[in-house]
C-alpha cells in the first residue's frame, strides 16, 4: 500500500517526500503515525488527489486498474465526493459485506428486502444490502424506492415495497433507520401481515432503545415471533457496516485487515484507551482507488479489541452509538448532545409521537443577534397533541434544560423521510 501511495498518489507521494519518507519508513501500522492526520475537509476538496493514479504502474493486475463504481460521500453537508472502486476493491466490498452479513446471521434460508432508495447520487447503502444478501446466498427482493425521476419512471412508492414483504414473506428488512421504521409504522395502519419478518437491519442513523422497541412492537402486533434490530455503523469509506451479533451488543468490524482505526483525543490527536470515545481515523490497507491514510472521519466512537462474550469474534467492535463530533452545538449557552437528545426522545414513539424533528433557530428569524429558539415538530393525531406537548416539554427540559417550543403536524406530516436519503431529524436553522 505504501509502495502504490509513494509512486501513484498524488496527496501522499507529496506528503511523503516533504516528509522525508519512503515505503520502507512503513513496516507496521504504528508507523503510519509519521504521516499526518487528514481532515475530512481536505478530501472533499480535491477528491481526485486521493485517487491512485495506476496507468503507469508495472505489474498489477486488470482487476485492480480497472475502474468498477463510484460511490459519493460527504453528500449530506456539502457537495457529494465521489469515492472510487476498482474491480479489486468492488470484491474486497463484496468481501467485507459478506461478512458483514454473517456476523448479523443472515443467510441462504433469507428473504431480505432492500429498502434503500435508488437515489440521485449513488451511495453506499443500496450496495450493502444487495451485495450482502447475494453474498450469503439470501433471496433478494428490492422495493426501488426512491424520490421519482422524470426521465425513467422506475421509482416506486413505499406501499409497493409493503406489498413485497407481505407477498414474498421477507424475514429481513434493511434500510435507512427512519425509512424502516416509517415503513413499519405505515404496514401496521394498513393491517399488514410481516409475520415472516424476523430482522430489521437499520442503518445510516443511530437507532436508540425507544426506537427499537417502537419497531419491534409494531412488527409483533403485524404477526412477528421475537423479532430483533440491528443497527449497524460504517461509513463510504469503510465499505459496508459494522454489524452487531446480537442486539445490543458491540458493532464487529468484519474485515479488520484491510483498515486500521485509531481513537484519538479530538483536540490533541493521541491515542485514547479501549472503550473511551475519541475521535475515529480510518487507514486504508489494501485500496487501488480511493486511498485514505489516518482519516479524520468525524465521528465520536469507542472501540474495543477483547473477545465477543456472545460470539467469539476477536475483531475491533465499535460500542455504543457513534455519533459526529461536530454535532455538539450551544443553544442558549448550554452545549447540548443531539445524540443523547435523540435517545430521550426515541421512548414517545411508543407514546403516539408517529415521528419528530428537532430544529434550532432564532427567536426573531429576521433578526440574525436575536436570542436562539428550541423547536421541537411533531407528527401525531389530533387526540394526542395535549398530552404529548407536555410530554415534549418534559423530556427535552429534562435532557438539555432548555424548554422547548412544540409544533404539531399531521401524523404523515414528514414526507421528507419518504423522499430524501436520509432524514433530518435535528436542524440548525440559525
Amino acid at each position: 500500500m505504501m509502495e502504490l501511495c509513494a509512486t501513484a498518489h498524488p496527496h501522499y507521494s507529496r506528503v511523503m517526500a516533504e516528509q522525508g519518507l519512503s515505503p520502507s519508513d512503513f513496516s507496521t501500522v504504528d508507523d503510519l503515525h509519521k504521516l499526518p492526520p487528514l481532515p475530512k475537509q481536505r478530501f472533499i476538496e480535491e477528491p481526485e488527489a486521493f485517487r491512485l493514479q495506476l496507468d503507469d504502474v508495472p505489474g498489477l493486475s486488470t482487476e485492480e486498474m480497472t475502474l468498477a463504481d463510484i460511490i459519493y460521500t460527504a453528500g449530506s453537508t456539502s457537495k457529494p465526493t465521489p469515492f472510487y472502486d476498482t474491480v479489486h476493491d468492488r470484491f474486497g466490498r463484496i468481501h467485507l459485506l459478506k461478512r458483514a452479513t454473517t456476523v448479523a446471521g443472515i443467510g441462504p434460508d433469507d428473504i431480505v428486502m432492500n429498502l434503500f432508495p435508488v437515489s440521485s447520487v449513488p451511495h453506499q447503502g443500496f450496495l450493502s444490502a444487495s451485495w450482502g444478501a447475494m453474498a450469503v446466498g439470501a433471496k433478494l427482493l428490492t422495493g426501488l424506492t426512491g424520490r421519482p425521476y422524470e426521465a425513467f419512471p422506475v421509482h416506486n412508492r413505499m406501499d409497493h415495497a409493503i406489498e413485497m414483504i407481505e407477498r414474498e414473506r421477507a424475514t429481513v428488512i434493511w434500510g435507512i433507520t427512519a425509512y424502516v421504521r416509517r415503513l413499519v409504522v405505515r404496514a401496521q395502519e394498513q393491517g399488514r401481515d410481516f409475520g415472516s419478518v424476523r430482522l430489521a437491519m437499520v442503518m445510516g442513523e443511530a437507532c436508540p432503545t425507544g426506537m427499537r422497541e417502537d419497531i419491534k412492537t409494531r412488527l409483533i402486533s403485524m404477526g412477528s415471533d421475537d423479532p430483533w434490530t440491528n443497527n449497524g455503523y460504517g461509513l463510504t469509506e469503510t465499505l459496508g457496516p459494522a454489524t452487531q451479533c446480537f442486539e445490543g451488543g458491540g458493532m464487529h468490524q468484519p474485515l479488520a485487515e484491510d483498515y486500521y482505526f485509531e481513537v484519538v483525543d479530538p483536540e490533541t490527536y493521541e491515542p485514547v484507551p479501549d472503550g473511551k470515545p475519541g475521535m475515529m481515523l480510518v487507514s486504508h490497507l489494501n485500496r487501488r482507488g480511493t486511498v485514505l491514510l489516518r482519516y479524520v472521519s468525524g465521528d465520536i466512537v469507542s472501540i474495543t479489541h477483547e473477545t465477543c462474550p456472545d460470539c467469539g469474534r476477536t475483531s475491533p467492535q465499535f460500542m455504543g452509538a457513534p455519533y459526529r463530533a461536530d454535532g455538539l452545538t450551544k443553544v442558549k449557552g448550554t452545549l447540548i448532545n443531539p445524540a443523547s437528545l435523540n435517545e430521550e426522545m426515541t421512548h414517545l414513539l411508543q407514546r403516539g409521537v408517529a415521528e419528530y424533528q428537532v430544529v434550532i433557530g432564532r427567536e426573531d428569524s429576521k433578526d440574525p443577534y436575536s436570542g436562539d429558539m428550541l423547536l421541537v415538530r411533531v407528527a401525531a393525531a389530533d387526540r394526542d397533541r395535549d398530552r404529548l406537548r407536555a410530554e415534549v416539554v418534559s423530556t427535552v427540559t429534562h435532557s438539555v434544560e432548555i424548554t422547548p417550543q412544540v409544533e404539531f403536524l399531521p401524523e404523515d406530516g414528514f414526507a421528507e423521510i419518504t423522499g430524501g436519503y436520509k432524514f433530518k431529524r435535528f436542524v440548525d436553522e440559525r
